[in-house]
C-alpha cells in the first residue's frame, strides 16, 4: 500500500497528467487498500458519517470527479486537493451536517488572506529601528562591539568586531503578526523566530553566561560552550543549556509555556523548582502548576519552523490562535464554548481560505470571513 507521502506525490503527478499506466494502477490499488485512520474515533459509524459528508462534497467538485471516478480514493484526494494533506479527521464528530459549498462560498467572497513572510524589525541599543525585509544585503549596523549584516538569503548574522565596550549593548528583534525571521548570534547560535515574537539579546556575549529574553516562540540551535552556558528567559521559566536544539513557546495568550527538546539536554527552572529534559520530552510551565514533563509531539512542536501546520488532536481555539498570528487576522467565535479537536496537516504557505476549507470539509465547523476577521460560526 502507498504511504501517505507517496500517495500525495503520485496524486499531484496525476493532476499534471504525467502518470504512467503503472502509476495509475497504483492509484487504483490505493482505492482497494484505503482505510481511515482509526485513532480517536468512537465508532465505525462516525467514520462513515464523516466519509459520507466528504464524499458528498466530491460530487460538487467536477475536476475531482473527472480525475477520480472511484469513490474512496476521490474522498481521500479531495482533502489533498483542498489543502495539501493526506488526512484531516475530526475527533470526535459532534456537530450537525452542513453544506460544504456554502462554507466555501462564504470564505471565497472575501479577498484572499495571504500567509506570513520573512519580516522583522531590529531595534538597536540607541532605539533606532531597521525594517529587515527592506534592508539591503551587507552591513546594516555596527554597534556594541558587533557587526550586523544581512546575508544573501536574508538572514541576519552577528559577528564580533573585537572592540571592547564598557557598557553592554542590547538589541531586540521584533517579529510582527504575519512574520517570521532567523538570525545567527556572535557565538554561532542560530535562532528561528515565529510570528508575533520578540527576542532581546546582547550585541556581544560577555560574562559567565549567554542570556536572551523571549516573548512568543523560537527554535534554538545553541552553539556549545561549556564555559558560558546559554539561558533563555521566557514568561517566568528559565531554560538553561550548554549546546542543544530546542523549541520554546511562550505566547502571552497560551495557557502554558512549553519547552520541547530535540537534541542534547536542557534544565528548566522556576525558582527552586527545576527539572532536566531528555530528547523527545516537553516541559510545560504555569504559575499555578509549576513545571510538568511529558512526552513531546516533536512533529507538531516543530511544524511552524518546517513551514507547516500540524494538528494532532488539537483543540479548535488553539488552531485558530496559530492562524491568527501567522495570517495577521482577528478571530471571533460565535460560540466560545465550542469543543472540537482536529488532526491533520497543511502548508503554512497556503492562503488562509485553504486552511479554513480543510477544516470545513469535516462538516463540523463553518467560517465566515469579514475583512480581516474570521468568524467561527458553530
Amino acid at each position: 500500500m502507498l504511504s501517505k507521502n507517496e500517495f500525495i506525490a503520485l496524486y499531484e503527478k496525476s493532476l499534471r497528467g504525467e502518470c504512467t499506466p503503472a502509476e495509475l494502477d497504483q492509484l487504483r490499488q490505493y482505492n482497494d487498500d484505503f482505510e481511515w485512520v482509526e485513532e480517536g474515533w468512537d465508532s465505525a459509524q462516525q467514520q462513515q458519517a464523516v466519509f459520507a459528508r466528504i464524499n458528498d462534497s466530491i460530487a460538487r467538485e467536477e475536476k475531482v470527479k473527472r480525475l477520480f471516478p472511484w469513490k474512496k480514493i476521490a474522498a481521500a484526494a479531495a482533502v489533498v486537493l483542498a489543502a495539501g494533506a493526506a488526512y484531516f479527521l475530526l475527533q470526535p464528530v459532534q456537530a450537525p451536517q452542513v453544506a460544504i459549498n456554502t462554507i466555501v462560498k462564504d470564505t471565497a467572497k472575501a479577498p484572499a488572506i495571504r500567509p506570513g513572510s520573512n519580516k522583522a524589525v531590529l531595534i538597536l541599543g540607541d532605539g533606532s529601528e531597521i525594517a529587515l525585509a527592506d534592508a539591503d544585503s551587507g552591513q546594516i549596523a555596527r554597534q556594541g562591539g558587533a557587526l550586523v549584516s544581512k546575508n544573501g538569503t536574508g538572514q541576519i548574522v552577528y559577528a564580533g568586531t573585537g572592540e571592547a565596550d564598557a557598557t553592554p549593548v542590547f538589541h531586540t528583534i521584533s517579529i510582527p503578526r504575519g512574520g517570521q525571521y532567523n538570525l545567527t548570534l556572535p557565538d554561532g547560535t542560530r535562532i528561528w523566530l515565529n510570528a508575533d515574537s520578540r527576542l532581546r539579546f546582547p550585541a556581544v556575549f560577555t560574562g559567565a553566561e549567554r542570556e536572551v529574553e523571549l516573548e512568543g516562540e523560537a527554535y534554538f540551535e545553541v552553539a556549545r560552550n561549556e564555559r558560558q552556558p546559554f539561558r533563555v528567559k521566557a514568561r517566568g521559566l528559565d531554560v538553561e543549556v550548554l549546546g542543544t536544539h530546542f523549541n520554546v513557546m511562550a505566547y502571552a495568550d497560551e495557557p502554558a509555556v512549553q519547552a520541547t527538546l530535540l537534541e542534547g539536554k536542557v534544565r528548566l527552572c522556576n525558582g527552586s523548582n527545576a527539572v532536566v529534559l531528555k530528547p523527545g520530552q516537553q516541559g510545560r510551565f504555569t504559575e499555578e502548576e509549576g513545571i510538568n514533563v511529558r512526552k513531546a509531539d516533536t512533529e507538531q512542536a516543530m511544524a511552524w519552523k518546517n513551514g507547516m501546520f500540524v494538528f494532532n488532536d488539537e483543540a479548535l481555539p488553539s488552531i485558530m490562535r496559530k492562524v491568527s498570528r501567522w495570517y495577521n487576522v482577528d478571530v471571533r467565535f460565535r460560540n466560545p464554548g465550542t469543543a472540537l479537536s482536529f488532526a491533520g496537516s497543511i502548508s503554512r504557505f497556503k492562503n488562509v481560505e485553504d486552511v479554513l476549507h480543510m477544516l470545513a470539509l469535516t462538516g463540523t465547523v463553518q467560517f465566515r470571513v469579514e475583512g480581516n476577521t474570521i468568524i467561527v460560526l458553530n
